[in-house]
């Protein structure tokens, strides 16, 4: 569970910091720089799995222009662009974590904190452009100094995440930049660390690391893993599971594997609830099983009988039907991100949408379990209407801001929510800018503007002193 998030040099991000609670609405015009938050969230997620170079053209490859050089994820200035990025995040990991050979083992602690720094190298006589490693970290964070940086939680939620103790850190970098070292779990000096040469590292060192034998390296490897930009795909959301689906299936970043998976979870009638949220007439949920083509297939059965495979269905209802069935999964976790979820869905239900996503990140006033999964949910918009249906204290706003001929993105927060009581030195949103930003005519039908304004003015003066913590 990503907590706080610094960064500086990647894109138009250049000095920011985001503090994410369970769930969070990044909110903000086009071209504010939304979506390079979640670039960023997920290039560390692709530095686990796969070179410093691959990572960087996925990145790239996700922006207007693919196929562009490297060096635009490094941020622009007037003069040219910064050579060096720097990225910071702390991080909750879960209390016991598995690898490939499906050893088990617990990390000795689960507050984190992973700090990479990485610098660009252009073409030169030997080598193409290239992004190497120049320092790597990964330390504990004592429990009473991350819950003074934390989202307001109760003491549940508090207790049931593992504290422990670690004084040295479990990645670090050596003061001359030259070799990285992970070291053992144990706050002994048993156990000599490993040494690798930063010098022209190609790779991460925690995407080094595969199994167990460093549970806490390998926790925080897992979760940074699990950290996913959903892009469901009409063409996944219809498609049919094969047979030989594997059983443990869950549905994919794109939406697929919905079939396999509601039949695996045989929670039909809570997930079909749920979607009567969003359409009314919904009975019930089922999977049509056809022997001869060994297929299953999703199916919808309204109240009057008529059925409706998942082919036949709108695309809208089709993304609230994969993420009902995500939230139905407790083994569905990590960090989700999706961008503009009003997509495809109709004004008067994009509460209903906004209530599910809600629903789907953990709760900080229960305890983490398997009832209640360590999942945190971000999402960007610019509609006023998901604004509108949201609390104060979970909108991170999303601005732009021009210095010395180049554009940059800045974060901010509504005054009195628990951010501002993290940040005091950093000035909050007021409330009225917030409603000016919503009342921009380019942004939305505004036939009712004014009345959309008014209601925002009271949804977020009333309750804000209640919500803020």
């Amino acid at each position: 569970m990503l907590t706080k998030l610094s960064v500086s040099g990647f894109k138009s991000l250049d000095d920011v910091t985001v503090h994410f609670g369970p769930f969070t609405c990044i909110a903000g015009q086009n071209g504010a720089g939304k979506s390079n938050l979640f670039d960023v969230i997920l290039f560390l997620s692709d530095l686990t799995r796969m070179p410093i170079m691959d990572a960087a053209r996925r990145v790239r490859d996700r922006s207007e222009k693919p196929g562009g050089p490297i060096a635009s994820i490094f941020t622009r200035t007037r003069d040219g662009m910064r050579d060096t990025m720097a990225i910071a995040a702390e991080f909750i990991v879960p209390g016991s974590v598995v690898d490939d050979f499906n050893q088990r083992a617990e990390p000795s602690v689960a507050l984190l904190r992973y700090e990479l720094e990485l610098r660009f190298t252009p073409t030169d006589e030997v080598e193409s452009e290239r992004i190497l490693l120049v320092k790597e970290a990964l330390r504990y964070i004592p429990k009473s100094e991350f819950r003074g940086a934390l989202f307001p939680t109760s003491g549940m939620f508090w207790d049931s995440v593992k504290g422990g103790t670690k004084t040295s850190p479990f990645i670090s970098t050596s003061e001359d930049k030259d070799s990285i070292f992970v070291h053992q779990d144990g706050n002994g000096k048993s156990g000599r660390p490993e040494r690798f040469s930063a010098l022209g590292a190609r790779r991460t060192v925690l995407s080094t690391i595969s199994s167990v034998d460093r549970p806490t390296a390998f926790a925080a490897r897992r979760e940074m893993e699990s950290w996913v930009l959903l892009q469901l795909e009409p063409s996944a959301l219809r498609k049919e599971d094969e047979f030989s689906t594997p059983s443990d299936v869950k549905v994919s970043p794109t939406g697929a594997h919905m079939p396999a998976t509601l039949r695996r979870l045989g929670a039909d009638g809570l997930i079909a609830s749920r979607l009567s949220e969003l359409l009314p007439d919904v009975g019930e949920l089922s999977v049509d099983i056809d022997e001869r083509r060994q297929t299953k297939t999703l199916v919808m059965t309204n109240k009057d009988g008529i059925s409706f495979p998942a082919k036949a269905l709108s695309d809208g209802t089709l993304r609230f039907l994969a993420l009902a069935i995500m939230h139905a999964d407790r083994d569905a976790g990590g960090v989700i991100c999706l961008e503009e979820p009003e997509n495809g869905i109709h004004p008067s239900r994009v509460s209903a949408m906004t209530r599910l996503l809600r629903d789907m990140a953990v709760d900080p006033q229960e305890a983490v379990g398997d009832d209640n999964p360590l999942r945190q949910v971000i999402i960007n918009t610019h509609s006023p209407l998901v604004v509108q249906s949201l609390r104060t204290a979970d909108l991170v706003v999303c601005g732009s801001y021009r210095q010395d001929g180049a554009t940059y993105t800045d974060f901010s927060f509504v005054a009195e929510t628990w951010r501002a009581a993290l940040m005091p030195d950093h000035h909050p949103t007021s409330l009225g800018t917030l409603v000016a930003y919503l009342s921009k005519p380019e942004e939305a039908d505004w036939s009712q503007s004014e009345t959309v304004r008014q209601r925002l003015e009271t949804q977020l003066t009333l309750p804000l002193r209640e919500i803020a913590h």
